[in-house]
């Protein structure tokens, strides 16, 4: 953002790898939180630019079982992957100590006993507290290449990515039936507006592999689970962490993905542009301006402005972005929260 001044790499000070989250702001709205984000979803115009903080509700995580419901602990999954909790990460993550190659796949991998779990765990006191002005979604963890390296490591799986890619591509489809087992089921008790279906698929440089392994490999199976929560009525938001700008054409014109959940280090702005009216994407702000302790609720203002100059519905395809964010103190962050509903509530009519 040339209207907002960055923080130089060399002004150290701490930003949480979880950052803090606050309370939604109660005010009279055009829309509610919900339909103005589900309108993005749409590809069409919100009425205000969304904000992902106060604008969805996640269903219990205890609703089931593929990743530990508590991450600040070490904890297992019903796979039986062990996870391990660091505090610099600030969550756990899995040990893949289960499978030792994925030609095992089938004498290794206990899969989950569908009736046996308690589906229902939590949703009582969901409906209790639940918000139909917010959208209700659920986190699809542990994605088809991410259950495969959950299970047996990262190493691992990029091997057999190369070394079976038969195995590899019959374990998939196996994943793919899982997860839309697992969907259907809650669906059922939660009446989902979306989910976020996480793969990671690349690093901080680029992808983790090539082209012709996502669409030997991961295409059809990721397309199949995709499918299958759209033909419910239900969204799909793709999470995928990475440098994957090259990879968009196969999240938004192959697999179908009516969100990215993408980090900033991706050109957001070209996306928009090329796939807008196809998909929206996750703004996520950068967190040195409002995290540095010397951030002012005016710097705040200021930022919350040039991210709707540069990223709103007005000034793109489609819906523009979703936000998600935060910042070192509550003072600073509603000043840049109202700023940012009040000055895209203007720009967007």
């Amino acid at each position: 953002m040339s209207a907002v001044s960055i923080p130089a790499i060399d002004d150290v000070f701490d930003i949480p790898t979880i950052p803090k989250e606050y309370p939604p702001v109660v005010r009279p709205l055009p829309l509610t939180r919900r339909e103005n984000l589900m309108l993005a979803l749409e590809h069409k115009k919100p009425a205000y630019l969304p904000n992902l903080g106060d604008a969805v509700q996640y269903i219990p995580p205890f609703a089931y079982g593929d990743m530990p419901a508590d991450i600040t602990k070490d904890g297992e999954d019903w796979f039986g992957v062990k996870y391990k909790y660091t505090e610099a990460q600030g969550s756990s993550a899995p040990l893949g100590n289960v499978m030792s190659d994925v030609e095992k796949w089938r004498d290794e991998v206990v899969w989950p006993d569908y009736d046996k779990w308690d589906w229902k765990a939590g949703a009582e006191e969901f409906a209790r507290v639940r918000d139909p002005g917010r959208a209700t979604v659920a986190w699809f963890t542990n994605g088809i290449f991410e259950r495969l390296h959950a299970l047996e490591g990262m190493m691992q799986g990029l091997i057999d990515l190369l070394k079976s890619p038969d195995d590899c591509r019959e374990f998939f489809e196996r994943v793919a039936d899982h997860k839309i087992e697992l969907f259907r089921r809650l669906h059922e008790i939660y009446n989902l507006d979306f989910i976020i279906y996480n793969d990671d698929w690349g690093t901080q440089n680029g992808p983790f592999f090539s082209n012709k392994v996502i669409t030997g490999l991961l295409l059809e199976p990721t397309k199949r689970v995709v499918k299958a929560v759209q033909d419910s009525g239900v969204k799909v938001v793709f999470h995928n962490c990475g440098l994957v700008d090259s990879l968009i054409h196969f999240m938004v014109d192959d697999i179908g993905a009516d969100g990215l959940e993408i980090q900033s280090i991706n050109d957001i702005k070209n996306i928009l542009t090329v796939y807008g009216d196809r998909t929206t994407t996750e703004y996520q702000m950068d967190l040195r301006v409002l995290y540095d302790p010397q951030a002012t609720e005016e710097r705040a203002r200021e930022y919350a402005r040039s991210i709707v100059d540069e990223y709103g519905a007005q000034a793109n395809p489609g819906a523009g972005v979703m936000l998600r964010g935060s910042a070192l103190t509550a003072d600073v962050w509603y000043a840049f929260e109202q700023e940012l509903y009040e000055y895209s509530l203007a720009r967007y009519r």
